[in-house]
């Protein structure tokens, strides 16, 4: 039998977080997906409760996805996040162990890894848009894959998140299952083969998984989107990996430099009063620019109007200007 449908003799139904439940039962009324049976009797039907004698106890499942703290009873489910310094495992920023239910620490590992993500900013006509070091729907998407596909049967194995320098890997306990190969993943056109369909279950009703199967082509357009190369599929003894590399400085150079397209500094500093201010009149951008001519403001006004970043209201003395 799967690991995630045996119970325990510690396992009693007052582990599990009934608040937990009720989310996870509200979500599945949402999608149309539940019958007028009790909560237990649903998450007995999806294998995370069995019925022993006249009463439910929870499964692995149960408790890994409903138990506040299922790293009391399931050692190994415990997730390691790791920020090393520069791109080796010698010296480490930052180390968590995300404990929780599995939805939890999802979430909680999504966290850590935006905490640690750099930074690149662009400017688009004269607004600042900043965007990550790395997609964050596809580190997502790569979490969610460790906790549904690994092995949970291997004790004293975590899930180990090591994010460096250049780069994010993801190790998780446990080999591809059979018909399943690094060169299918690498292409994305690898077969959905469930390891764990009662988490799987849960998670698709909790609105993590927006299609079986979609994961790995998922992980790959995102990443392409995003400019970067293809990721790393690995296995190595009894433990499978994922590693996601990111930019490099020069691309991050090049998407700064690339977006100061075709305005002049002042322009650029209107950025900051939009930020703070829904209208610009002429005597706001002069009083930025006591030494600049009217004249030669109105003209950098009249030149962000031509090229659609703003737009004029009004006439006369009246004039102001807003975000187009």
């Amino acid at each position: 039998m799967k690991f995630e449908l045996l119970t325990d003799d510690r396992f009693d139904l007052k582990y599990i977080d009934k608040i937990l439940v009720g989310q996870f039962i509200q979500q599945r009324q949402k999608s149309g997906r539940s019958l007028d049976i009790s909560n237990e009797e649903a998450l007995a039907n999806i294998g995370c409760l069995v019925k022993k004698g006249r009463r439910y106890k929870p499964t692995n499942a149960g408790m890994l996805l409903f138990c506040k703290d299922p790293q009391l009873f399931i050692l190994q489910s415990e997730v390691i996040c790791v920020r090393f310094k520069g791109a080796d495992v010698i010296e480490y920023i930052d180390r968590k162990e995300l404990r929780g239910p599995l939805p939890k620490i999802v979430e909680d590992a999504e966290a850590f890894i935006q905490r640690h993500m750099k930074m690149g900013g662009r400017i688009v006509g004269f607004r600042r848009i900043d965007y990550p070091e790395y997609p964050i729907e596809a580190t997502r998407e790569a979490i969610l894959n460790a906790l549904i596909h690994r092995d949970w049967s291997l004790y004293g194995q975590h899930i180990r998140i090591f994010m460096f320098d250049d780069r994010i890997e993801i190790h998780s306990p446990g080999k591809l299952m059979p018909g399943i190969n690094l060169k299918q993943l690498s292409e994305g056109k690898s077969r959905s083969i469930l390891r764990n369909p009662a988490i799987v279950e849960v998670f698709k009703d909790l609105g993590f998984i927006e299609k079986l199967g979609s994961g790995i082509p998922r992980i790959l357009k995102l990443l392409k989107e995003h400019g970067l190369k293809k990721p790393r599929f690995s296995e190595e003894q009894w433990e499978f990996t994922v590693t996601i590399y990111g930019p490099s400085g020069e691309f991050m150079k090049i998407k700064h430099d690339e977006s100061l397209e075709r305005l002049n500094p002042r322009q650029l500093s209107l950025e900051k009063h939009f930020a703070e201010n829904e209208r610009l009149t002429i005597q706001d951008f002069y009083k930025m620019y006591p030494d600049v001519t009217k004249r030669t403001l109105i003209r950098d006004l009249n030149d962000l109007v031509e090229k659609g970043y703003l737009k004029r209201h009004g006439v006369g003395r009246s004039i102001y200007y807003t975000l187009a």
